[in-house]
């Protein structure tokens, strides 16, 4: 799932020079410097994105339009998605999806260019213009009418799965056992592991969301007794279907699980993603630093686990940059915050990852 040094480097480097605006650029020495072949570099290089999630329909229920893509996060109200159409983020894309398009640059012009063609045009034409040779998609969100793996083979050449754990644990517990007994601990686990270990040859990395569950801090010493506790809750409390993040008194179980899933990625040498950073409202952001999870890159058991920090580019990109200097195993990912911020935002929060981190651990 790693981006190739010389990608990382052009990359970063034509987000620091903000590539279309370069003369003007303050990180400029000097008078008539040649940028031409960087530029050409940067436009031709093919593109792996590392961490994304399924197309859906433009008619799915999930999704309130285009203007919510400049949003942070699914449950966003009525208003949030308003004012995202004031935001700086929102104004810049506009400005490129609509050159794309071959449209007149206003919202109305795109959303009706996109109705007119349908979403397979309109993925063909994103994907191609983006030039990716692979995406890796954690297909583990609900959302509705949303297309399958198969489908977006038709768009790049390679489609690869990324594993949500924690929506696992909640599927299992949705089809109960086949005699109809209750679970317990041991039979949950059991159940659990077997799943992630039927498809752990087939996939190219685990993903946590434990973030949202009460936060990164996981308990090292949480017991079999611990997490059983919580599983009766998740139980007796929840409807189906079953969304453990509605509740966080049961994070007992989802660090149990987590820890569980670190040993499956130890055993099949797969990457643990973790969300880390920003996201929905859902998530407390004070507990996604992703300093809490400094015990865990200190126990032994997981010296050799490789650890990807989804979206370390904000707000944490300072603490990232210095995990990932200091844990061999530590990899940073600054999706989301590109191109959700400002092009200063892109700039500071990238300038801060590099600030300690290697490069070739940076990705996208």
């Amino acid at each position: 799932m790693d981006i190739s040094l010389p990608f990382t480097v052009l990359l970063i480097i034509s987000i620091l020079c903000n590539l279309k605006g370069l003369e003007h650029s303050s990180l400029v020495e000097g008078e008539g410097m040649d940028f031409s072949e960087l530029r050409k570099a940067v436009e031709e290089v093919e593109l792996v994105d590392g961490h994304s999630h399924n197309i859906v329909a433009l008619n799915s229920t999930s999704i309130s339009g285009f203007v919510q893509a400049f949003t942070v996060g699914a449950f966003v109200d009525a208003d949030a998605i308003a004012f995202a159409q004031t935001s700086l983020s929102f104004k810049r894309s506009l400005r490129d999806v609509a050159e794309l398009y071959g449209t007149e640059v206003s919202l109305q012009g795109v959303e009706e260019y996109r109705k007119a063609s349908g979403i397979e045009s309109i993925s063909s034409t994103c994907l191609k213009a983006a030039k990716f040779s692979a995406i890796l998609i954690d297909d583990g969100i609900e959302m509705d009418k949303k297309h399958d793996m198969q489908w977006h083979k038709n768009f790049t050449p390679f489609v690869g799965r990324i594993l949500r754990t924690e929506r696992v644990a909640e599927q299992i517990l949705e089809q109960g056992l086949p005699n109809g007994s209750s679970w317990t601990i041991d039979s949950f686990t059991e159940a659990y592991v077997s799943k992630v270990k039927s498809v752990a040859k087939e996939i190219h990395a685990l993903k946590s969301i434990a973030a949202y569950y009460g936060g990164l801090e996981i308990n090292l010493n949480v017991t079999k007794t611990d997490a059983e506790e919580s599983l009766k809750e998740v139980l007796t409390n929840t409807a189906k279907p079953i969304f453990l993040l509605k509740y966080k008194n049961y994070k007992n179980l989802v660090d149990y699980l987590f820890l569980q899933s670190l040993e499956i990625a130890l055993s099949y040498d797969l990457p643990m993603q973790i969300h880390t950073g920003f996201g929905d409202r859902l998530l407390d952001l004070r507990k996604t630093n992703p300093l809490h999870l400094r015990s865990v890159l200190e126990d032994k058991r997981y010296s050799k686990c490789r650890f990807v920090l989804l979206h370390a580019s904000h707000p944490y990109s300072k603490e990232a940059s210095y995990l990932a200097s200091v844990y061999s195993q530590v990899y940073l990912d600054f999706g989301l915050a590109i191109p959700k911020l400002s092009v200063h935002g892109m700039t500071s929060a990238v300038k801060d990852l590099l600030n300690l981190a290697p490069l070739d651990k940076v990705t996208v």
